[in-house]
């Protein structure tokens, strides 16, 4: 926890008012991070339409895009409702269309783009600590993986810290939901409506600083807004101050799902949000109005009702302080110009100093659950006319590191800017920054200095990192999971948080002109330039001094090959000084690694250097064992890699791993002398599986695809969804028809709709929308025609080839097919009608062509045996055994 980071005005809150506060800090620094410190009337206008009244909108779903981008764009941006988004898990379970990472990795970027959406869209982002396993069909299923009662806990402990009057959940909970975590989330989303105002309900988050709070709606989306909708809410109006319509702002977040190939048109005009009432609390008062009137008629959503509950001894002093700060915001709205914002300036300052007397008079009553809840509405409404009146005033602070990697024992300098770039003159108070606990305490600076109009001053302090300081690896991911949950951290505050907190924050008082003392923070940020695309922005993050990798990180090894075999470790120097190092690579029993230990030299700031062992393999048979490799720097040790994850529509993550290598022993057997080309979809192992099995294989890129004579290869694979994302390989795909025509083998890994609707396969095939599909990894599977080349040669084939797999077995598999093909599987997740588009083999011409939905891609980096045996089947094919 940052104890630095807390604003004067709020130290001594209840442990979960304060996480609020945070959480606000971050979501106001976040949103401009990416665009550095902003200034004008659009933002001043956004702002203001927050500031009077407090409506809150919690919507919940199961996964990374769930969401109703548009509704949550409507309600943030249009009527200035703090509204968030609670997705239960972070997608980790799904497909990747833009890189090769899954689970963990794929959920940092799945988390990421949520986050850019939300900068879009202007609503905050919660999680449970649901890691997604894949696709289910049933809640039952789900619960399972994710007990209900931990899913319900953490969907009330969001509804008790972020307190919204109306709970919209994406889902039913029953079977018309489809995706079994869909059902869940609807069941979880109903019960926490239920159970967060029950004292009794979960006690211990109670004692961690919570308070119960108990939501007045609860409503279940309907995207359409058709007539059954109780409520809906226009999101094509074209909105003034944001030059596009709530749908094309929605469209513009939802096309950060870049993932998920969610890209979408901002298509202007009409358009319609609604939701169904599920559940009233004030006992049937609900309108059909269209408006955020309709999703709050009857609910008092003024601040003076608010007040009024309190209990403040000065009632009336407070009730009068209210009204003058509503009347201070609604003279900022009618002076706010376009090209003049600072006539708002005068009233943000008058509304100001109400609020700081109102605040100053609620902490000084005697503390109890309504005037907890009223002082964190009104920091809320502090931090946000806070930051509208900076950008009316023309005032910008940002703060920059002069590195975004910082290593234990490393010292680094902060810079601290204030620009002037309005009409009035600033006066500074104290100018400083705030590290995180345990970090050295930097004196403030900059006390009384007078910043004219269109002038700007810096201070600069040095960071001196600890050598106790972790890496900045994502809370989540530093302790083991509890099955398929992750574990919180001890820190509450963390907790249902997208990330880690801010390492390093800028904090500024000042005052404009002769207005009331203000105090702002900021994330502290890297500032680069990049010669191709400008200037950047990155977070600071602590990393290893070292990063250790392994290359590759699986390794299928043929029993009856027993040669040595190379694999390089690669270090790579994150400190800012040279380096030397000594690496080893420890091996299990009976495996013998050569040499024992090699010494490499570094350069600073990301030096690398990679050296190759060779690895002796053990008489011991079959199995999979590890390899370890270990960097030694000055007597410490180094022994995971660290990953950054750097895509340039989302903020860059790391996160370590260990620098580990399974070797996964089986017999194996491939044709000979094979050579193979490989086109490459949206990322697979396919690739380095065949070079592993001893088969020649080249990748295939457009100028082969299109223009090289293909006679030299036997067999062509096409990776993952590659005819989504290789418009080369359709524009070959009669060349590559042709070569199977001509004696070759083609084998089509799982593509989407985008397959049967191009007319790719050589005979038509279809797939059913939804696609048909096992996910139950285990699920019995049954061999059609166990004597067909693909199941018998060169590996023989048995149900033990389909033991251990990961996930699933497969997606996107055919439901109808050209006579033509054989299937040659068939198989069900329990209780449904058995699938055989699993896997299909047609001969053509002289060769032969396959399709096959198996999830290879996670069984080849799981080094699963039968998969690489059944992979070495399908090269190995000849249209001649047909």
């Amino acid at each position: 926890m940052q104890t630095l980071l807390i604003p004067r005005l709020v130290r001594g809150l209840p442990v979960l008012l304060l996480a609020l506060v945070l959480c606000l800090t971050a979501t106001s620094e976040a949103e401009a991070q990416s665009r550095g410190p902003i200034s004008d009337t659009h933002d001043v206008g956004l702002l203001l339409r927050q500031l009077d009244g407090e409506k809150r909108v919690l919507m919940i779903g199961a996964h990374p895009d769930d969401e109703d981008t548009a509704l949550l764009a409507a309600l943030a941006r249009g009527y200035g409702a703090q509204t968030a988004y609670l997705s239960l898990s972070r997608g980790e379970g799904g497909q990747n269309l833009i890189g090769p990472e899954l689970g963990e990795g794929l959920g940092i970027i799945r988390t990421g783009e949520l986050l850019a959406a939300r900068e879009v869209d202007g609503a905050r982002q919660y999680f449970s600590r649901a890691f997604d396993f894949g696709y289910s069909k049933n809640a039952e299923e789900t619960f399972g993986h994710w007990p209900e009662e931990a899913l319900v806990r953490d969907v009330v402990w969001v509804i008790r810290t972020f307190r919204p009057q109306i709970v919209a959940s994406i889902f039913s909970g029953t079977p018309q939901d489809g995706h079994g975590q869909h059902q869940a989330a609807g069941i979880a989303a109903r019960r926490a409506f239920e159970l967060a105002g029950d004292p009794s309900a979960f006690p211990d988050q109670l004692e961690l600083g919570a308070s119960v709070w108990s939501p007045q709606r609860l409503y279940r989306l309907d995207r359409r807004g058709g007539p059954s909708s109780t409520v809906r809410i226009e999101t094509g109006r074209l909105d003034p101050l944001l030059g596009a319509s709530y749908f094309q702002i929605a469209m513009e977040g939802r096309s950060q799902h870049r993932s998920q190939d969610m890209g979408a048109p901002q298509t202007p005009g009409p358009q319609q949000s609604g939701a169904i009432l599920v559940e009233d609390a004030l006992d049937g008062s609900s309108s059909r109005a269209g408006g955020s009137d309709g999703f709050f008629a009857g609910i008092d959503t003024t601040l003076a009702t608010a007040a009024r509950g309190t209990g403040v001894s000065e009632e009336a002093r407070l009730l009068e302080l209210v009204s003058e700060y509503r009347g201070g915001i609604a003279r900022a709205v009618e002076e706010l110009h376009p090209l003049e914002p600072a006539r708002s300036v005068p009233p943000l300052q008058a509304a100001l100093r109400s609020l700081s007397e109102a605040v100053a008079l609620v902490r000084a009553s005697t503390p109890n659950l309504a005037t907890e809840h009223f002082l964190a509405v009104l920091r809320e409404r502090e931090d946000l006319a806070t930051r509208a009146l900076l950008a009316a005033a023309g005032v910008t602070v940002d703060v920059r590191l002069d590195r975004d990697r910082l290593v234990a024992g490393d010292r680094a300098s902060a810079d601290v800017i204030v620009w002037n770039g309005g009409v009035e003159e600033v006066t500074l108070g104290a100018v400083g920054i705030r590290l995180p606990e345990g970090w050295s305490e930097i004196p403030d600076g900059g006390n009384g200095a007078v910043l004219p109009p269109n002038s700007i001053e810096s201070w600069t302090f040095p960071v001196e990192v600890p050598t106790s300081a972790t890496p900045s690896q994502p809370y989540f991911l530093r302790q083991e999971r509890s099955g398929d949950l992750y574990e919180w951290p001890a820190d509450p505050t963390a907790m249902a948080m997208p990330g880690n907190p801010a390492l390093v924050t800028g904090a500024v008082a000042l005052s404009v002109g002769d207005g009331p003392a203000i105090e702002f923070h900021r994330e502290a940020t890297y500032v680069g330039v990049d010669k191709a695309t400008g200037e950047f922005r990155t977070p600071i993050r602590v990393v290893p001094a070292l990063s250790v990798a392994l290359e590759p990180r699986v390794l299928a090894w043929p029993v009856d090959r027993s040669e040595p075999r190379s694999v390089n470790v690669r270090v790579r120097n994150l400190a800012n000084g040279e380096s030397s190092a000594e690496v080893t690579l420890l091996a299990p029993e009976g495996w013998e690694t050569r040499p024992d230990r090699q010494v490499v030299r570094l350069a600073p700031d990301g030096g690398e250097a990679s050296v190759e062992f060779r690895i002796v393999p053990s008489d011991a048979g079959r199995g999979s064992v590890s390899f370890h490799a270990v960097a030694t720097m000055n007597g410490r040790s180094f022994a995971d890699e660290v990953v950054f994850f750097e895509y340039p529509h989302i903020e860059p993550e790391m996160r370590l791993q260990a620098a580990e290598l399974v070797v996964s022993r089986f017999p194996v057997s491939v044709a000979p002398d094979l050579t193979v080309g490989y086109v490459m979809g949206s990322g697979d192992a396919g690739l380095q599986a065949l070079e592993d099995l001893g088969v020649r294989v080249e990748p295939l890129g457009p100028e082969v695809l299109s223009a090289t004579n293909l006679d030299r290869f036997d067999a062509i694979v096409l990776g993952i969804r590659a005819y989504e994302t290789r418009p080369d390989l359709i524009a070959a795909n009669e060349r590559l028809l042709e070569f199977a025509r001509q004696g070759g083998t083609v084998v089509a890994q799982y593509n989407k709709y985008e397959y049967p609707a191009g007319g790719f396969a050589p005979f038509p095939v279809e797939m059913a929308r939804p696609h048909d599909r096992v996910t139950n990894p285990d699920a019995e599977v049954t061999f059609l025609d166990p004597e067909h080349p693909v199941l018998s040669s060169p590996n023989a084939l048995s149900t033990a080839d389909f033991e251990g797999w990961v996930q699933e077995r497969g997606l996107y598999f055919l439901n109808e097919w050209d006579e033509r093909y054989d299937p040659l599987l068939e198989m069900a997740d329990p209780g449904e009608t058995p699938n055989r588009g699993s896997l299909v083999v047609a001969p053509i011409g002289e060769g032969v062509y396959v399709y096959t939905g198996l999830a290879l891609f996670r069984q080849l980096p799981a080094g699963v045996p039968g998969a690489y045996r059944l992979l070495a089947n399908l090269v190995s094919l000849r249209g001649s055994e047909l």
